[in-house]
C-alpha cells in the first residue's frame, strides 16, 4: 500500500482484517522497524496458538533508493539541532536517527565501522537539499553533517540499524519463494522510489495498490473527497463540502519546496491534522450527524498555508488590506516566520523589478498598459516589450520572463503613478535592509512595501 498514510494505513487495516478473518488470527501492526529482517524471521515459522500470521510494516524506508535519499532526510532535520546519549534517543529523535542510518545504508556507509564523522563525509551534498536532490553549498552541507554527527553517534551506540539493500533483497525472496500458509506481509509505505526493483514483480502480482494522495495546486487541493471519504467511513459522520474546503484550507500545508519539498505535495503531518481535526468535529457532530461550515470555523484553529500566489495577484490588483490579510495569515502559518518574510520578500522584489522595467519598456516603444485580457497581451503586446529598445543595448525583459508575470506587472504599473514606479528600487533596498536587521518590526516593513505597490499615496 503507498499513498498519504490517512489513506494507506486504514486500507492496509482493513486488507489485514480480512485476511485475519480468512486465516483465524489477529494481524499485528509494526511502525517503523529498526530491522525488517526480524519481521520476516518471524513471518517463516508457524504460529503456536493460530492458524496463521499477518503483519503490517508501516513506514519500513524499503521502498528508498540513493533517489529517494532526500525524502528520507527531510525526516532527519525536524529534529536538528539535536544533542544527547544513547539513553535519551528516544520518539522522534529514535525514529530521525534510524531514518539516517537507513541513508546511510543506501549509499554503502557503516556508521559502526567508520565511524560517524568519516559515514557522513560520505553523502553527497544533494541529500541534505531534501526530496529535490539539487546540491547546496558546500558549506552548508558541511555544517548539516557537524549537527549530524551527536544524532549518528548516539544511534550507533544505541545499537541502531537501518534498513538496506539487503532488505530489499529479503523482500524479493519472499516474493519469489512465498510464505507459509495463512501468513502474510502487508507493506504501508509513502516514500516510493520511481524504478525501485521491487515494483515490477509487485505489480506482476496485483500486490501494489495505490491508496491515494492529497494534492495542492494553486490554491487547490486534489484528493479531498477520498479523504473525507475514508474518515466518514471511519467516524460515521459526514461533511458538507464548504466545510471540508474550510477545513483542508485550515490545515493542510504543501511540502516546502525550498526545503526540498516536491511542486503538488503535501506535508503528512498535516494530513495527520486534518483527519485529527475530522475526528474532532465528528464527536461534536454527533452519531448521524453533519460537519457544517460553523462547526470548522468555530472549533479548528487555522494553520493552513496562504496562497503566496494570491497575495501578488491582491497586490498588483490593487487589493492592499487583502494582500495584508494574506500575507499575515501566510507568515502566521509558517514553520520559519524569518524564513517566509523573505522568501515573500524576493518575490515582491522581482515583481517590483518586472513593473520598473515593463514601465519604462513600455514608454520607449509607446505601448500602452491598458490591455486587460491575458490572450490579446501575450499576442499583441510581450514580443514588443522584449524585443530591441530604443537606445538600450540589452534589454533586461528579453529572456526574463515568460508572457503571464510581465501581463501581471503590466497590469500594476498601469496602475501605479510615475512617481511612485520610479521610487521602487530605492524602497526594495530600505526595506531589505530593514528585513535584515535595521528594524525591530519586519512585518511593518513588509507590510510598507505591500501597500506602496497596491495603494501608492
Amino acid at each position: 500500500m503507498h499513498g498519504d498514510r490517512v489513506l494507506a494505513e486504514p486500507a492496509a487495516r482493513r486488507l489485514a482484517e480480512a485476511l485475519g478473518t480468512r486465516f483465524g488470527c489477529e494481524p499485528r501492526l509494526v511502525r517503523r522497524p529498526d530491522e525488517l529482517a526480524d519481521v520476516v524471521a518471524d513471518l517463516r515459522t508457524f504460529p503456536l496458538f493460530a492458524e496463521g500470521k499477518i503483519v503490517i510494516v508501516v513506514e519500513s524506508g524499503l521502498f528508498a533508493d540513493r533517489a529517494a535519499a532526500g525524502t528520507l532526510f527531510d525526516d532527519v532535520r525536524a529534529q536538528l539541532p539535536w544533542s544527547g546519549t544513547a539513553e535519551e534517543l528516544q520518539g522522534k529523535a529514535r525514529d530521525a536517527a534510524l531514518r539516517l542510518l537507513q541513508i546511510l545504508r543506501l549509499f554503502d556507509l557503516d556508521a559502526a565501522t567508520l565511524g560517524a564523522e568519516r559515514a557522513l563525509a560520505g553523502l553527497p551534498a544533494a541529500v541534505f537539499a531534501g526530496k529535490s536532490g539539487r546540491a547546496g553549498k558546500a558549506k552548508d552541507a558541511d555544517e548539516t553533517r557537524a549537527a549530524l554527527q551527536p544524532l549518528l553517534a548516539a544511534a550507533v551506540a544505541a545499537g541502531l540499524r537501518g534498513l538496506g539493500e539487503g532488505d530489499a533483497s529479503l523482500v524479493a525472496d519472499l516474493m519469489r519463494d512465498g510464505l507459509p500458509e495463512c501468513h502474510a506481509l502487508i507493506l504501508v509505505e509513502s516514500a516510493l522510489a520511481d524504478g525501485h526493483p521491487l515494483l515490477e514483480p509487485l505489480a506482476r502480482r496485483d500486490a501494489l495498490v495505490a491508496a491515494g494522495e492529497v494534492t495542492a495546486e494553486k490554491g487547490k487541493f486534489g484528493g479531498l473527497g477520498s479523504l473525507a471519504a475514508e474518515l466518514e467511513g471511519e467516524t460515521g459522520v459526514a461533511i458538507d463540502r464548504p466545510a471540508l474546503e474550510a477545513l483542508a484550507r485550515r490545515t493542510l500545508k504543501g511540502e516546502d519546496r525550498r526545503r526540498g519539498g516536491q511542486e503538488g505535495a503535501i506535508e503528512a503531518d498535516s494530513t495527520a491534522r486534518f483527519a485529527g481535526e475530522y475526528r474532532k468535529l465528528a464527536a461534536l457532530a454527533g452519531a448521524g450527524g453533519r460537519i457544517g461550515l460553523a462547526h470548522v470555523n468555530e472549533n479548528v484553529e487555522d494553520r493552513g498555508e496562504e496562497d503566496v500566489w494570491g497575495i501578488l495577484d491582491a497586490i498588483s490588483a490593487g487589493k492592499g488590506a487583502a494582500a495584508l490579510a494574506k500575507l499575515t495569515r501566510r507568515i502566521a502559518g509558517a514553520e520559519d516566520p524569518v524564513l517566509e518574510r523573505l522568501s515573500f520578500f524576493g518575490l515582491l522584489a522581482a515583481l517590483c523589478r518586472r513593473i520598473v522595467a515593463v514601465r519604462g519598456a513600455a514608454a520607449l516603444t509607446g505601448l500602452p498598459l491598458t490591455e486587460r485580457n491575458y490572450g490579446n497581451f501575450d499576442k499583441r503586446y510581450f514580443q514588443k516589450l522584449v524585443g530591441p529598445l530604443p537606445g538600450i543595448e540589452s534589454n533586461p525583459l528579453k529572456g526574463s520572463w515568460s508572457a503571464y508575470p510581465l501581463f501581471k506587472a503590466s497590469q500594476a504599473a498601469a496602475r501605479l503613478p510615475l512617481s511612485a514606479i520610479e521610487r521602487l528600487p530605492d524602497l526594495v533596498l530600505e526595506t531589505e535592509r530593514r528585513l535584515k536587521g535595521d528594524s525591530g518590526e519586519p512585518d511593518a516593513a513588509l507590510a510598507n512595501l505591500v501597500l506602496a505597490l497596491a495603494n501608492p499615496g
